[in-house]
């Protein structure tokens, strides 16, 4: 089963790409952004026939990264290849992209292994295209290695997997504090506009970013008052209104559930989160 989709923004275009190998699987899609000679993240490497056709007459000068993960990074050497065009990544995901990283089974289902990406160009303090001038934000939490792409003259926010929505589970290395300080950070910038990777938010996109905060905030409060009470495991998921996914969390190894994101909040910090600056 395949999704292809896309959505039109003013001069940015978005694709959206997913794939499962079985129909009693869903898709896991992902969206991908042009502007201006510019690609931000490059979809799922299962996806590549159709993501290389997709774009094959596009004119793409860079191709940029949000982060190292398979389905950003899974077609960058097939587009970087097709157009002759350089990519653009942080440090930790250069180094990540130039070898074929490990990979757990469910990830390989839904998106596929990457082509290693040699000669990968270091991110500068802004991204220039002919008409835009964009600026990397490191933002932690989903991955040490995460990056936002701000364009503060337009209002755009290239987010990767920054946003997302209102999370309900976590995937083994997500840090909630660190979620919570970034986007504390990303809130001191003026934007309306969030391109995520997941769940785009045309209008409003500030507004919808603050109730995250709010959410996770009141989420860590939640977990705190329930352990202080003396409840664990599954009472503490239940107890910050979340719900297991035990499918999820079979299929996934253990990798992704509800239950990771509560342990983040008891085990990444010891610090009281209104402690957290």
């Amino acid at each position: 089963m395949k999704i292809c989709q896309t959505l039109q923004h003013g001069p940015v275009q978005g694709y959206r790409f997913g794939y499962s190998p079985v129909r009693f699987m869903r898709p896991l899609p992902v969206w991908c952004y042009y502007v201006d000679g510019l690609l931000v993240d490059t979809a799922q490497r299962h996806m590549q026939r159709e993501v290389v056709q997709t774009l094959a007459n596009t004119r793409i000068d860079q191709i940029t990264l949000t982060h190292f993960h398979e389905d950003h990074s899974g077609n960058a050497k097939a587009l970087s290849q097709a157009h002759e065009c350089p990519i653009l990544a942080g440090p930790l995901t250069a180094e990540r992209i130039t070898k074929r990283f490990h990979l757990l089974p469910y990830e390989r289902f839904w998106f596929g292994e990457i082509d290693p990406c040699p000669d990968v160009v270091p991110l500068s303090a802004v991204l220039e295209t002919e008409r835009y001038r964009l600026y990397p934000i490191l933002t932690l939490g989903h991955s040490d290695d995460h990056h936002v792409f701000l364009e503060p003259n337009e209002g755009w926010l290239f987010s990767g997997d920054f946003y997302v929505g209102n999370l309900k589970i976590f995937r083994k290395g997500e840090n909630i504090y660190q979620m919570i300080t970034s986007t504390r950070q990303l809130l001191k910038h003026d934007f309306d506009v969030v391109f995520c990777g997941h769940n785009p938010v045309l209008k409003q996109g500030r507004q919808a970013v603050e109730r995250k905060l709010q959410y996770l905030e009141t989420l860590v409060e939640r977990v705190w008052t329930a352990h202080r009470r003396g409840l664990r495991g599954q009472a503490l998921v239940r107890a910050a209104g979340l719900q297991e996914q035990w499918w999820l969390r079979a299929f996934t190894g253990d990798d992704v559930s509800a239950l990771r994101l509560v342990e983040s909040i008891l085990n990444d910090t010891d610090r009281h989160p209104n402690s957290i600056n």
